[in-house]
């Protein structure tokens, strides 16, 4: 308590956005302050926490050892704290407006959007969903969205200053077009690398080694003869060719009652795909974004259940 009274903190603000940015311009401007401003706080932060914090190396400037570890801790902090400030009043759905960005893949939003705008016609006639498909690598990116709906993997490349919470456990299987007769109920990895097969792409801007993380039987995938982003298109192609190609079962359900393909499974071990939904710190601060947290686990209590 004793160092908490010698310590302004009107300085973590400050200090949390030059950490984000690393950059005192920047910083400032995401805080509605002048770059001199910025260059004082930073002084006194320094002063405060005994290191440099941040350091020029070339035209990057980059944060010490002290500093990357303050990350995470003062991330928590603040978001605690803007909750504890948060009016006393909770988001009443049935009144407040609310507008809803997720990031996911089409086979997610097949799933998922059905029953949000169900509930949401019953219960929160103001919230409104949006769906993109648009990459996300980092934090900062994260902070653009309400939510990131991906497969659990992929919180390795996001950063441990996230808020999480599994939604559904699937796993991998084929579909082949229910006029090919070459299959039988289970197809081997060496029959599917030999067969022309369809492969999802997430898109030519993710690092291949990200993408990876994205479907556990990624390599499997050897030559694809076409590469979508866009699981439905996937059934289509499948049902009018030869191909085969490897697709959350949840979804190979939903393929095969509207498309004339039938579904075989794949011997291979590493098949199961758990989906997570993410969000950042800020993200989860927002009004109204613990409520639809609960829409979601609502909804993939509903799909555990219809699944036993």
């Amino acid at each position: 308590m004793q160092q908490l009274r010698r310590t302004n903190l009107d300085l973590l603000p400050v200090l949390h956005e030059l950490l984000r940015h690393r950059n005192l311009t920047a910083a400032g401007r995401a805080l509605g302050i002048s770059q001199p401003a910025v260059s004082n706080a930073l002084r006194e932060l320094r002063a405060i926490f005994e290191d440099d914090l941040l350091v020029s190396l070339g035209r990057q400037a980059q944060l010490t050892d002290r500093a990357k570890g303050l990350v995470e801790p003062l991330t928590r902090i603040l978001t605690d704290l803007g909750v504890f400030l948060e009016p006393v009043e909770r988001f009443d759905p049935l009144s407040e407006p609310l507008h809803v960005v997720i990031r996911t893949a089409d086979y997610v939003s097949v799933i998922l959007a059905p029953q949000l705008v169900q509930m949401c016609a019953e219960e929160a006639p103001g919230v409104d969903f949006h769906f993109v498909d648009r990459s996300v690598g980092n934090l900062e990116q994260l902070d653009t969205l309400d939510f990131f709906i991906v497969p659990r993997p992929l919180a390795a490349v996001l950063g441990k200053t996230i808020g999480s919470m599994p939604l559904w456990r699937d796993e991998m299987t084929c579909i082949v077009s229910a006029r090919d007769r070459r299959w039988g109920e289970v197809i081997s990895p060496d029959e599917f690398r030999a067969a022309r097969h369809v492969a999802y792409a997430a898109g030519d801007q993710l690092n291949p080694s990200v993408a990876a993380l994205l479907q556990p039987t990624a390599t499997l995938e050897v030559a694809p003869v076409c590469e979508i982003p866009n699981f439905l298109v996937i059934g289509a192609i499948v049902e009018q060719t030869d191909c085969v190609a490897l697709v959350p079962r949840r979804l190979a359900d939903v393929l095969a009652r509207d498309r004339d393909l039938r579904i075989v499974a794949i011997d291979f071990p590493n098949r199961v795909l758990d989906i997570d939904v993410f969000w950042s710190a800020r993200a989860g601060a927002r009004r109204g974004h613990a409520w639809v947290r609960d829409l979601l686990g609502r909804v993939a209590d509903d799909l555990r259940v219809a699944s036993l």
